[in-house]
């Protein structure tokens, strides 16, 4: 793949671009000029039936459709081709590059793909299964949910979720809760010391709510070496967790100690230890509604007035019950790391509803969108503007600017740009046509 704004690729599309006569430096995929050349050599690469031409032209077809966004039919075709073919070398990575172009974000259109990612979902190669079952996920298509029973049905089997990554295929299954959550509940009876269920574990508190019937088996997982991963879980479903909330609170104030993470113990001694207990009283106050025990652990972690490792999102999340801590995030809209001044700034318009100081370090987190690019920092302080809405209407050219490119930025900055437009008083840009 190239890297950057260089030229340097893959062994796959070296010798794709060998076969060709074409100079590794004579291709240059984030430049526009060079996109229609290098779709007819990956259409050669494509129709070689060679191994080495056709991962070299999956390679460029995913960069490709990952750097623009004009709409490239042929492309998305010749990767359904390399599913179809059973390609050895780059069928997974056929199946990963079409699970990408599903988001709100694509231009792309994959429907002529779903039958051949349907059969790779279920076929027994992980490293094609576990990208294409991904793709159907994030489609919403009922073809996901055979290979998703039979991982859930061997969830003893810890190379399941390292291979297919079934916490990535879950997490946009929500809508499917009621139908998946029997296999997910004895997932977590079978694997519930295992490293690899954190995954399945994080797919989960993306479900929040929805995964409140799985109570009765996270709450035991507070004794297991996974307990920070399911107090993050039980504090999204929120009040149906109620009867891990004593436990929770035992943890923050020192009472009880959880497991550690090579599965030794440690001995209580009435002083908070546990680096997870911020995990557990952030849970804590979204299961009870109450912030007192929360507020109780960010006074232990902030001497002499700093925040020390408090997490900012979740001081954000307070709002003005936070206010004591106002002090001491101020101070951090100038911290000398981006994605610290974006928190920052986002917790203080929380905690006191004053967009002036906020603002401006929003603005200047958004600088990357010039070039095309969206690190972090960045795509958090597009999501922020939305929130604040008329006040970050400075940022509005920026965002007009980034819709009307051609150019794909990470999956979330199209849906939030479009919503701090409407939060501005304009209305939502159309999707991108060329």
């Amino acid at each position: 793949m190239t890297l950057g704004v260089g030229t340097v690729h893959s062994v796959g599309v070296r010798r794709l671009l060998a076969d060709a006569g074409v100079g590794p430096k004579d291709l240059r995929l984030d430049l526009h000029e060079h996109v229609d050349h290098a779709i007819a050599l990956a259409l050669r690469g494509f129709d070689s039936g060679r191994s080495g031409p056709i991962e070299g032209a999956v390679s460029v077809a995913s960069d490709i459709l990952r750097r623009w966004r004009t709409p490239r039919p042929e492309l998305v075709a010749g990767l359904a081709r390399c599913l179809e073919s059973r390609e050895p070398h780059g069928g997974g990575d056929a199946a990963m590059a079409l699970a990408r172009l599903v988001s709100a974000d694509s231009t792309q259109d994959i429907t002529s793909a779903v039958p051949a990612l349907v059969v790779a979902a279920n076929e027994s190669c992980d490293p094609v299964a576990g990208p294409a079952a991904l793709a159907l996920a994030r489609l919403d298509h009922p073809g996901v949910l055979e290979p998703v029973h039979r991982w859930l049905a061997s969830s003893g089997d810890l190379p399941y979720f390292q291979v297919t990554s079934l916490g990535e295929v879950l997490q946009p299954l929500v809508k499917r809760s009621d139908e998946l959550l029997p296999g997910i509940r004895r997932t977590l009876v079978d694997s519930a010391d295992d490293e690899g269920l954190r995954p399945v574990l994080t797919a989960l508190a993306a479900w929040g709510p929805a995964a409140s019937a799985a109570v009765p088996e996270l709450v035991p997982g507070l004794a297991t070496r996974n307990v920070r991963w399911v107090c993050d879980v039980l504090g999204s479903i929120g009040a149906a967790a109620e009867p891990a909330a004593s436990t929770l609170e035992s943890f923050v104030r020192g009472v009880r100690q959880p497991p550690r993470h090579d599965g030794g113990t440690r001995a209580p001694n009435g002083r908070r230890q546990w680096h997870g207990a911020q995990n557990a009283a952030w849970a804590h106050w979204r299961i009870t509604g109450e912030p007192k025990v929360f507020l109780a652990f960010l006074d232990d972690v902030t001497p002499r007035g700093r925040l020390g490792y408090a997490d900012l999102g979740r001081l954000a999340e307070l709002g003005p019950q936070a206010m004591r801590y106002a002090t001491a995030v101020r101070p951090l809209l100038d911290s000398p790391g981006p994605w610290t001044r974006v928190q920052a700034a986002h917790a203080w318009w929380r905690i006191t509803g004053d967009a002036d100081a906020a603002v401006p370090v929003l603005l200047a987190a958004l600088e990357p969108l010039r070039s095309g690019d969206a690190d972090d920092a960045c795509r958090a302080a597009v999501r922020y503007i939305a929130r604040i809405g008329a006040p970050a209407r400075a940022a509005a050219p920026l965002l007009e600017a980034a819709l009307s490119s051609d150019r794909c930025f990470p999956p979330g900055v199209h849906p939030a740009a479009r919503a701090a437009l409407v939060a501005f008083g304009g209305g939502p840009r159309p999707a991108h046509t060329r």
